[in-house]
């Protein structure tokens, strides 16, 4: 039951994360490239609050109070917590960090829950962070009393966008797991009028995996009664109730039987959710299927053996991918990996057939090196093949090499090997768009 709590909070962590960062308020869907950026950016934006939550802990860990017991021991546990979420490769969506910080949380009992809620109350100031520890926590109390986790949570979170968007979701969730019925009906009677459509969305799937995780058969009952919105989502949370060795068993031997659209839907869901605690599993399922079972699942398989081995999810990726396939899913590996792990990224690139498929796998490696090593970045866009690719590759290279040393970036430029028709379009750019934006700013000045 721990593990499922920690696997399912983390996936619906994870879902709110993205809907919040992507969705709200109609923000355009960012590319990976960008949201790896945005994660990179927000980790290092974490690093002095983590040494600040590790203070604490050092002053906490001195208590004489016993294990499991009095505020100061909630208090470090919440600390340590908060250490581990601002470590590693990007805050929130560092999943290593957020196993070991939603751990030691599981375990606590009906009153130490309310300690730890009062705590965050009191400390947190980060809105992830704060959104994490009131998933965990009110789960676990919706557990024994949904109604009950759900009116604290509109008392201190009302009008809180993460809570409408996934919070809610995930009390509910919790609810069903223990008592799917009440759940249902409370959705039926009260969370349709509650949410909005999206948010409802949501819901529709937290309730469906606790359903699936109570009888899989009934769940998949009710698929028919759903619209066709309704019944993505409800899938997704079908997809989400196999957290168990024999309930994932059971889930992927029941999509065998339905139609190819609902069967492909239930395996993808449940084979990346898989894929993030044990890949060589999740993978070795997947190979025993016949060819063209295969091709539809590896794409988002891959993609969450990534998040926890770069290197394992690139080759997934790359299995059986086509000539023409092969271009796009170079630059997603990389596009994926370097704002991770340049260098290993960049050391595996190498090691790849060095021929013109990796074009703009190059060019994006090298406007992502290029923030911290625009001397590396410049040596990669030389290299790619395609004459025009190259000189626009180079180009940005240039430009932001510019911005930190403008005279190392003209000799660059000047020893790239470009001609020199090609050296002047690249100046004559820059210069461009710097006389745009000067005028700009002459047009906005009173």
């Amino acid at each position: 039951m721990n593990n499922q709590r920690i696997i399912i909070g983390l996936l619906w962590l994870v879902s709110i994360v993205a809907t919040y960062f992507i969705g709200n308020a109609g923000t355009p869907i960012q590319t990976t490239s960008t949201a790896n950026s945005a994660s990179a950016q927000a980790g290092s934006e974490q690093g002095d609050s983590a040494r600040a939550h590790r203070a604490i802990v050092q002053k906490l860990d001195g208590s004489d109070e016993e294990p499991g017991r009095g505020k100061a021991n909630i208090a470090m546990l919440i600390a340590k917590a908060r250490a581990e979420l601002g470590t590693g490769m990007g805050g929130m969506m560092n999943m290593r960090g957020m196993f070991r910080a939603i751990a030691p949380l599981v375990d606590l009992d009906d009153s130490q829950i309310q300690e730890a809620l009062a705590e965050v109350e009191k400390s947190i100031k980060e809105p992830q962070q704060k959104m994490m520890f009131y998933s965990i926590l009110l789960g676990q109390w919706a557990e024994k009393d949904g109604k009950a986790a759900l009116a604290y949570a509109n008392d201190k979170l009302k009008g809180n966008a993460m809570f409408d968007m996934g919070i809610k979701g995930s009390i509910v969730g919790a609810w069903a797991r223990t008592n799917p019925d009440a759940a249902w009906r409370w959705f039926e009677t009260e969370g349709k009028a509650q949410a909005g459509e999206r948010n409802s969305m949501m819901m529709v799937s937290s309730i469906f995996a606790g359903l699936a995780s109570q009888n899989l058969d009934s769940a998949i009952a009710r698929l028919d009664s759903l619209d066709e919105t309704q019944r993505q989502m409800a899938i997704s949370g079908i997809s989400m109730s196999g957290m168990s060795a024999e309930g994932r068993r059971r889930l992927l031997d029941r999509s065998g039987t339905l139609p190819e659209k609902t069967r492909d839907a239930i395996r993808q869901n449940a084979l990346s959710q898989w894929a993030m605690m044990d890949s060589d599993e999740a993978l070795k399922w997947l190979r025993s299927l016949p060819a063209e079972e295969q091709k539809p699942l590896r794409q988002n398989v891959a993609q969450s053996v990534m998040m926890m081995d770069p290197k394992k999810g690139g080759e997934t990726l790359l299995q059986d991918a086509t000539d023409e396939e092969k271009p796009r899913l170079y630059d997603q590996i990389v596009g994926q990996w370097a704002y991770q792990d340049a260098k290993a990224s960049g050391e595996w690139l190498t090691k790849q057939p060095q021929g013109p498929e990796l074009d703009s796998a190059r060019m994006t490696y090298a406007t992502i090196v290029a923030q911290k090593d625009p001397a590396a970045a410049m040596d990669w866009a030389k290299s790619v093949t395609k004459p025009e690719s190259r000189e626009q590759s180079i180009g940005q290279v240039y430009q932001r090499w510019k911005q930190r040393d403008a005279t190392a970036a003209e000799a660059a430029l000047g020893t790239s090997g470009l001609s020199p028709e090609s050296i002047g379009n690249i100046r004559k750019s820059q210069m461009t768009k710097g006389e745009a934006t000067l005028e700009s700013a002459i047009q906005v000045s009173p």
